[in-house]
């Protein structure tokens, strides 16, 4: 099966296009970026909120190219690519010619989600890229008879479960694909079984990190589900999935849903056409916000779309009206994936088409993916100043605490001018995990919180700034810092307290 040159060239654009903003700073460097970075310089075979490979990846961009913005946006800049050449390389799979490939790797470039999650550093984009090879190993294992490729399967998913937990998605989702059609004769299949095992053999370093932490990742995702991601009534959940995909590409993904699903081409890989409906079911009974959590079943319904409109588009200039369609589609959706505009108008321009809201009490000018890059360098200088004006004997005896990992993640952040700092901590978290501040510290620089809870755990309080954000998401707008000293218990009594996982 051999590739149109021109799903390359789509792309080498889409990947030059996600990394273009490194040479402006793209508004800044994005939250949970600060994170990574951290998470880094401390590899580990766990963190409450993810597996260990994204960082690893992390480390070894920083190790070649330095603390730069490069190294934090090349990788998701890189993945960005793949998936665009994945989603043509699947319609060559499923028998699609130069035009099918042509049409998914299009539809693929056109998805402001997977834009979005490109374009800063995190585990979101490689998950795709991971679903995608999952999806090319699955339709060969189905239309060639090789079953001893579920070992490379289980060995794939044991990878994409060290970079995402809810990898875990797809094979639930397959799972039931597989017991509804004929597809539940692999369930019988001894490589299938070996596939598994060597899944959890591979997950298993991260399962014992899990056990000696008494399960944070556990704690993590039901704080999240509760109380973090916005809650949305199952009409928005699907409108969601429109907009994400990019409203253009609607006619091929669901043209891929009913190859699957009910056309004779699609007949051997009905399993694999149950995926997306079930994951959608759940999104929808959850209520949930993050359109994202399903967007790699895009790649494959993309594909099977494409394939399916190939053979169905007997029209000449309606066959050469759908690429151009989609094209246009993909560049009147990219100001709301990329930082190409200033940040209000990006704001104008989100909610004018339609973007949801991902998160619980983050309003701002901008999507979060734009509101969360803005402001970090004012407030690293608002909080150094704040240490600075410190008597010099006590600022060798304080500490920086904040209650949030992006807050304590941009003051250690080697691209900043963070001065000489005191040491910096965190309650979010892995952050939290990394413990207390030292028993001799006695003056606390408190970044965040409430002042009601601050005043439970010490005696003085002391409110000296506030670092101010008008175009950064709620929780940044406004945040109090203050200096406090006499703690009202010994700081690591009181620090397993402080836990905030969400």
């Amino acid at each position: 099966m051999n590739v149109s040159p021109a799903v390359y060239a789509i792309a080498t654009l889409v990947t030059t296009a996600v990394l273009s903003p490194v040479m402006t700073g793209g508004y800044g460097i994005f939250v949970d970026e600060f994170y990574y970075v951290a998470c880094s310089e401390r590899l580990a075979w766990g963190y409450v909120d993810h597996p260990p490979l994204a960082p690893s990846i992390l480390r070894a961009s920083r190790e070649i190219l330095g603390d730069s913005l490069l190294s934090l946006r090349l990788p998701p800049a890189v993945a960005a690519g793949f998936i665009v050449l994945l989603s043509g390389r699947l319609a060559g799979q499923l028998g699609g010619g130069r035009y099918a490939q042509i049409l998914a790797s299009l539809c693929a470039a056109a998805a402001p989600v997977f834009l979005v999650i490109s374009g800063f550093f995190s585990m979101n984009s490689l998950r795709v890229v991971w679903w995608a090879l999952a999806f090319s190993l699955l339709i060969e294992i189905e239309q060639h008879g090789r079953s001893r490729l579920w070992l490379a399967f289980g060995a794939l998913a044991g990878i994409a479960l060290l970079n995402k937990h809810t990898f875990v998605l797809l094979a639930a989702s397959l799972l039931v694909g597989m017991l509804l059609t004929r597809a539940r004769h692999h369930l019988r299949s001894p490589w299938l079984w070996a596939g598994v095992a060597i899944a959890g053999l591979l997950l298993s370093p991260n399962l014992m990190w899990q056990v000696d932490h008494d399960w944070p990742s556990v704690e993590f995702y039901r704080n999240a589900d509760r109380f973090k991601n916005h809650p949305t009534p199952p009409f928005a959940v699907l409108a969601a999935q429109v907009t994400s995909a990019n409203p253009v590409t609607l006619p091929v993904w669901i043209a891929g849903l009913y190859y699957l699903l009910w056309a004779p081409g699609g007949r051997r890989l009905r399993h694999l056409g149950w995926i997306y409906p079930v994951l959608l079911l759940l999104l929808m009974i959850g209520g949930k916000s993050r359109p994202d959590r399903i967007a790699p079943c895009f790649v494959l319904l993309f594909a099977a779309g494409a394939v399916h409109m190939e053979a169905v588009l007997t029209r000449r200039r309606l066959r050469q009206a759908l690429p151009v369609l989609v094209t246009v589609g993909a560049i009147a959706m990219a100001p709301l994936s990329i930082p190409l505009l200033p940040i209000a108008t990006a704001g104008h321009y989100a909610r004018a088409l339609g973007a949801p809201q991902i998160e619980n009490k983050k309003p701002a000018i901008a999507p979060q993916w734009f509101a969360d890059r803005m402001g970090w360098p004012e407030y690293v200088a608002r909080v150094r100043e704040v240490v600075e004006q410190l008597p010099p004997q006590q600022r060798s005896t304080s500490a920086i605490v904040t209650t949030s990992y992006g807050l304590a993640g941009a003051l250690t952040y080697p691209g900043y001018d963070t001065g000489h700092l005191p040491p910096v901590h965190a309650t979010h978290n892995t952050y939290h995990l990394w413990g207390p501040p030292a028993e001799t510290t006695e003056v606390f620089v408190l970044v965040g919180g409430t002042r009601a809870g601050i005043d439970r755990l010490f005696e003085q309080v002391e409110h000296v700034a506030t670092s101010v954000c008008d175009g950064c998401t709620g929780w940044r707008q406004a945040v109090p810092i203050r200096i406090a000293r006499r703690p009202r218990r010994p700081v690591a009594d009181m620090w397993p307290d402080l836990r905030h996982f969400r």
